[in-house]
This record gives structure tokens, C-alpha cells and sequence, in this order.
């Protein structure tokens, strides 16, 4: 038996072990399927997303999108978003993603998107843009999703 193949089947295996060892709480979508500990619903129970501003369009086949994530009905500022996904879910085509930047937080806890919807789909329609953030005093990750109409 070759050595090298199974301590590198073990190293793997290990590094597994120790990623999910690590993680207390499981939250994330799992092709579909939300699979969510007790513990992280409660952590992250009444944080959402909701459109600061209706989005605007730059006309270069780009708009600019504004979120305000909230919490207890206040804006949270300092919040760190480490992921954001523009799609065409609304239409069915969840595939079918579009480059998104993120602009920063301005004013303090709304947070600005360019998403380059333009080169995806050529007329005005519904995107879902979601987003997960990180939350000083949060130990899991918030995640919300808002649905709004882009035009290239």
C-alpha cells in the first residue's frame, strides 16, 4: 500500500474533522437546504436587510444598490460583509449571476452594492441580492436576501 496516498487520506481527513469540530453552531445553505443548530437561529434572530433607496441605474449597463441592515429597529453600522450574490432567482434562473462590488458602508449602517446586471440581461427585472455579514458581538453570521428591480 502506497504510504504517501493514505497520510494524505488521513491529513484530509484531520482537516476535516477540524473544520466542523471548530464550528459550534452550523449555519449554511447546503444545496437548497437550510441546515441551521438552535443556537444560530437565536444569534442572529431579528438582524435583516431591507433596500435603503430605490436602486439607481448608472447606464452603463450597471445600478447601485443601498442596503440598511437592521437590528431592534436601529441601522447597525460597522457590520463586515463578507459575501454578496446577485442573482436572477425571481425569474427562475438562480444560475444566472451577475458581478457585484461592494462600496462601503455610507451613511453609517447602509451599505453599497454596484452589480453589474447589464452584461447578464439586457431589460429592466427582479434580482435577488443576498448577503452575509459579520457582526461585532455576533458569533454567527447574519445572512438576508432582498429582492429588487434592476435596470441595465
Amino acid at each position: 500500500m502506497n504510504t504517501s496516498i493514505t497520510k494524505n487520506a488521513w491529513l484530509v481527513g484531520l482537516a476535516l474533522a477540524a473544520t466542523f469540530s471548530a464550528t459550534p453552531a452550523l449555519s449554511q445553505d447546503m444545496g437548497g437546504m437550510k441546515m441551521t443548530s438552535p443556537k444560530a437561529m437565536t444569534a442572529t434572530t431579528g438582524y435583516r436587510f431591507e433596500l435603503a433607496a430605490p436602486p439607481k441605474s448608472t447606464g452603463a449597463g450597471k445600478s447601485i444598490v443601498s442596503v440598511r441592515l437592521m437590528h431592534a429597529g436601529k441601522p447597525v453600522s460597522g457590520a463586515i460583509i463578507i459575501q454578496s450574490r446577485a442573482d436572477m432567482g425571481p425569474m427562475g434562473m438562480a444560475a444566472m449571476t451577475a458581478p457585484i462590488k461592494a462600496l462601503g458602508e455610507k451613511p453609517p449602517g447602509t451599505y453599497g452594492f454596484e452589480i453589474d446586471n447589464g452584461s447578464v440581461w439586457k431589460k429592466p427585472d427582479d434580482w435577488d441580492v443576498s448577503f452575509n455579514a459579520k457582526v461585532q458581538g455576533v458569533m454567527q453570521t447574519v445572512t438576508g436576501k432582498i429582492t429588487v428591480r434592476l435596470k441595465p
